[in-house]
Formats: C-alpha cells, structure tokens, sequence
C-alpha cells in the first residue's frame, strides 16, 4: 500500500524511517523539556550551574555507552574527518548544555527553555548553508522559522524587555494564516 503525503499528493520515501526519526525527534523534545525543569530545581537548589551541566553530561555519556556498547566498538574504524565532526559535535553540545544550566541559574525556567529551544533556527540556519545538498529549505520551514521569532519576541514583551511589539497575539495568526496561503498559493 502506498501512502501519500496529504499536502503534496507525492508518494511518502521511506515511511518507516521517517516516523522512527519524527518519533525520535518528539521523544527528545519531552527529553529536553523534563530536563529543563531538572535543571532549573538543580542549580536553584543543590549545586552550581558548572558542576551541575558536567555531571549531567557525564551521565548521559554513561547512559549512551551502555546502550549502545556494541557500536562503541567501531570507534577504531572511524576515520579522523568523521572524528572531528564528532569532536565538534560534542563540544556544541557541552558548551549549550553549560550555557543552558547558567540560564537557568540566572532567568526563569518558562522563558529560557522556549529561547534556548530556538536551537531549529540556528539548524535551519546552518543547514542551508553547509547541507546544501542533503537538506532542502521549503518557504514553509522559513515561515516555521518566523514563528519561533515571534514566539520568542512575545516572550521577551511578556516579561518586560521591550514595549514597541504592540500587535496582540491574533493579529500575529492571521498574519501567519495569510502567509501560508499566500504560499500555497505560490506553488
């Protein structure tokens, strides 16, 4: 049985690959939001910003090798380009992981996990510069992209760090509803 995609009416590459990846990226959002509130009780409560992030990623670490123990030992057939990525890859995380336990020592909890959330910007960024090939930016990523902007600049009238955003927040759906139309309407 073929499935199709209901927007473009195209068949669906893939499908179980693509849920196990949609269901993966849904389980780490929970991941992170748990997390989130975790650390803001950690570093409000029990220790510093520092030793908490670096026992957080120490156990994570810990988790992940156990999991996938067998994996582990073909590190020996990496080769070092693949293993400067991975380097790279580590160290993005450790310092967010880091700047993230500070945020939470130093902002709320409701305000920092959305703002540090805005990480699928910095994705979408990066993403079209350096994944030209493999990943494809659709006009309907770019207005996801606003969104978050929105989001994030109404959290930031929200608690007083600006005044000039005057648009309430349906004036703001309609806007996004028009430009979705008008993008359908593009193609």
């Amino acid at each position: 049985m073929n499935k199709f995609n209901i927007n473009t009416g195209k068949k669906i590459k893939n499908s179980k690959k693509e849920l196990i990846g949609y269901t993966s990226s849904l389980s780490a959002a929970i991941s992170y939001g748990i997390s989130a509130i975790l650390a803001k009780i950690i570093v409000g409560q029990i220790t510093t910003p520092l030793i908490a992030s670096s026992f957080a990623l120490f156990f994570g670490f810990f988790t992940l090798s156990i999991i996938f123990y067998k994996q582990l030992m073909n590190i020996k057939s990496i080769d070092k380009k693949t293993f400067l990525f991975l380097f790279l890859a580590g160290l993005a995380s450790c310092i967010g992981v880091g700047a993230q336990y500070y945020a939470m020592n130093n902002a709320p909890v409701i305000l920092v996990a959305p703002i540090t959330g805005a990480n699928a910007l910095f994705a979408i960024l990066f993403g079209s510069i350096f994944l030209k090939k493999i990943e494809k930016i659709t006009p309907l990523t770019v207005i996801g992209a606003f969104m978050i902007i929105i989001g994030i600049l109404y959290l930031g009238q929200d608690v007083g760090w600006w005044g000039f955003w005057t648009f309430s927040w349906w004036t703001v759906v309609f806007l996004m509803l028009g430009v979705c139309k008008l993008q359908k309407s593009l193609k």
